[in-house]
């Protein structure tokens, strides 16, 4: 009998990559990941103003490069391939023609980054977001209920107004916004109809205030409330979506030539990547999934019955049938978790590259081989010699909102601090306060979703800290004082894809089915320090703390 084989795509922020898998063993057959050229020179990124902007182009050259080497990998499998699904970070929303086609994509705006994709971490609309919560507040419905009563600047329709603001041509141009992970199931579908396209429930649940209780998106009259400039974009989208085990449609021939894939290849609806991640992962009830990258994403399931229409404030988004289709999907996390220790590094490094780069006293070929060494050595020695540190309830303190905070109760214009500072304080106890911040904020949310009947038995840890960094993921189980398991899967998001596309492809039924079938990984269990708890939990009322006066 002839294998089924998928095709699992996981666009991140710096890159994307594609498992190329068995449907029915869950084995990988290829892999591949495509750095962004763009994105990898922050180009068209403003760091100062929270902006941060993908080309389009990018999206397309890495879908080309990734399904492109997996089948030149395996190319005997390539006629088994029967589905196709992908998951995108969200909310990473463009404006786009009438088309489809995103504007940065025409030549006339080819180096305007409001014409591209508005990556989720940029907090540019954070006046627009004020707007909407404040409107939602005053509302006879509160449209930000499923978002903790809280509509971020990372989200959609924030994103949208502040673009339309910012240009009349772009209102002028500008037929609808897409997400992205509603975009990549259109190009490979061929839809070319923004308001008839296969959009994510995922995504509409959770980033665009869309729910079944008010009958989708809020009323036109809700949008002309905030600013008329929205209500062409809300009378061009899609009204209606689908959870993540539908198809989308079938590969567009053109697709299906280039890549000597069959004709009748189905392609998925559109995920978010932190929610892949956690079905990749093998989430089930009394499961929290903790994606951590360079932000970090935690997920949850509940049983609709338990959950009896009770909303948890504060949090990113609660979404029935998110996450796994039946269940209540919950997602809280950080604006910044591996940014933080990005950060620190580049910091560190100003010498190195303002300095030393420029040196007189070295040839060229020697001080950029330097410059490389140590900007590669640095995090490692830090590490080091922050496992070392005696601690003390006097050391060190910080907070961890480089980025804002997003959850509990979100505060986008929270700035991260650092306080106890000596002429004694070391650069290891800096890095370590921030690894420790990072750790009192999954804390922070962990309690606030256990004290509103989330309930948590386990802990699985996936995404790039995770493998990488034994350091932060043991910290992370001393200050939680929880057992946190990380699976041996490096791609657990494109897992997650290949979960959903196994689906679509008919090899399986349900989530669950699949999951039992292809989610069998070892994992390494960090157990908590008990002895440092004590401690760690004196700091953590510090930083609490210091959180509330920061709001004030």
């Amino acid at each position: 009998m002839e294998e089924t084989y998928v095709i699992g795509i996981d666009y991140g922020t710096d890159s994307v990559r594609a498992l190329l898998a068995n449907a029915s063993t869950g084995e990988i057959a290829a892999d591949s990941v495509f750095n962004y050229p763009r994105w990898n020179t922050q180009a068209y990124c403003a760091p100062a103003e929270s902006r941060f902007r993908q080309h389009p182009q990018d999206y397309l050259d890495g879908l080309c490069g990734v399904i492109g080497d997996v089948l030149a990998a395996r190319p005997e499998l390539a006629p088994q391939v029967k589905a196709i699904a992908v998951d995108t970070t969200a909310s990473t929303p463009c404006l786009v023609d009438r088309k489809g086609t995103p504007l940065a994509l025409r030549p006339e705006y080819a180096e305007n980054p409001d014409a591209m994709f508005v990556l989720w971490k940029d907090h540019t609309a954070h006046r627009e977001a004020e707007e909407i919560t404040a409107l939602c507040a005053r509302s006879g419905i509160n449209y930000a209920r499923h978002s903790g009563n809280h509509y971020s600047s990372e989200c959609f329709w924030a994103k949208g107004l502040h673009l339309l603001r910012g240009s009349e041509q772009l209102r002028r141009d500008a037929y609808a916004l897409v997400e992205l992970c509603d975009w990549i199931p259109a190009v490979l579908t061929g839809a070319d109809d923004p308001s008839a396209m296969h959009v994510s429930h995922c995504a509409a649940g959770s980033k665009q205030m869309w729910a079944e209780e008010w009958g989708g998106f809020p009323p036109e009259e809700f949008f002309e409330e905030i600013d008329p400039i929205l209500l062409p974009i809300v009378r061009n989208i899609s009204k209606t979506n689908h959870t993540c085990d539908r198809a989308a449609g079938r590969i567009a021939p053109e697709w299906a030539t280039r890549f000597g894939l069959p004709a009748d290849v189905v392609v998925g609806v559109g995920n978010i990547d932190a929610h892949a991640g956690a079905v990749g992962a093998g989430i089930g009830c009394g499961t929290v999934v903790l994606n951590l990258g360079t932000s970090a994403c935690y997920m949850a399931l509940m049983p609709s019955e338990e959950m009896n229409g009770r909303l948890v404030e504060g949090i990113f988004g609660q979404v029935d049938d998110s996450i796994v289709p039946g269940m209540v999907g919950f997602e809280a996390g950080l604006s910044a978790f591996g940014d933080v220790y990005a950060w620190f590094k580049e910091l560190l490094c100003w010498p190195l590259k303002e300095v030393l780069a420029r040196s007189e006293l070295l040839d060229a070929q020697t001080r950029q081989r330097l410059v490389a060494e140590c900007s590669e050595r640095i995090l490692g020695r830090l590490t080091q010699e922050a496992e070392r540190l005696v601690l003390r309830e006097d050391s060190p303190l910080a907070t961890d909102w480089l980025n804002g905070r997003r959850n509990p109760y979100p505060a986008p214009k929270l700035a991260g601090t650092v306080t106890g500072l000596r002429l004694s304080t070391s650069a290891p106890e800096i890095y370590y306060a921030f690894a420790e911040a990072t750790a009192f904020a999954t804390k922070a949310i962990l309690d606030h979703l256990a004290a509103n009947g989330v309930v948590i038995e386990k802990l699985t840890g996936i995404g790039g800290i995770s493998q990488k960094s034994p350091f932060v993921m043991q910290l992370l189980a001393d200050v939680t004082g929880r057992k946190i398991s990380v699976i041996d899967c490096k791609q657990a998001c494109a897992m997650g894809s290949v979960v959903y596309a196994s689906i679509i492809a008919g090899r399986y039924g349900s989530v669950e089915e699949a999951q039992r079938a292809l989610c069998n990984f070892p994992s390494r269990v960090y157990a908590p320090a008990a002895e440092r708890y004590p401690l760690l939990m004196q700091r953590y009322e510090r930083y609490k703390a210091l959180g509330q006066t920061r709001q004030r």
